[in-house]
């Protein structure tokens, strides 16, 4: 595992917000909770759907086109965590 890869799999996991499912407008409103607490949990579940993703498809992480594989593991895995997190407080998932 490298810096690059935690670093890549963090921001994917910071930034992971998933296409609306529900076209046309109006968008839908922001979810419960506190963003904050949801970023972090995005990142989290980032690094960690992008290691068990590179894991289990055997990525190679030296190279732009395996760390670009596993970067969808880390959106999923924040996306999953999220959306549990949510289930948790007594909302739904997202979508």
């Amino acid at each position: 595992m490298t810096t690059a890869a935690l670093i890549g799999w963090a921001i994917v996991g910071w930034c992971g917000t998933p296409f609306p499912r529900h076209w046309p407008w109006p968008p839908p409103p922001p979810p419960d909770g506190d963003p904050w607490i949801m970023k972090v949990i995005g990142i989290v579940g980032g690094i960690a759907g992008g290691w068990a993703f590179g894991q289990l498809f055997g990525a190679d992480l030296d190279n732009a086109a395996g760390l670009a594989l596993t970067m969808f593991g880390a959106w999923s895995g924040s996306n999953i965590l999220n959306d549990a997190y949510g289930m948790v407080r007594g909302g739904q998932a997202r979508g």
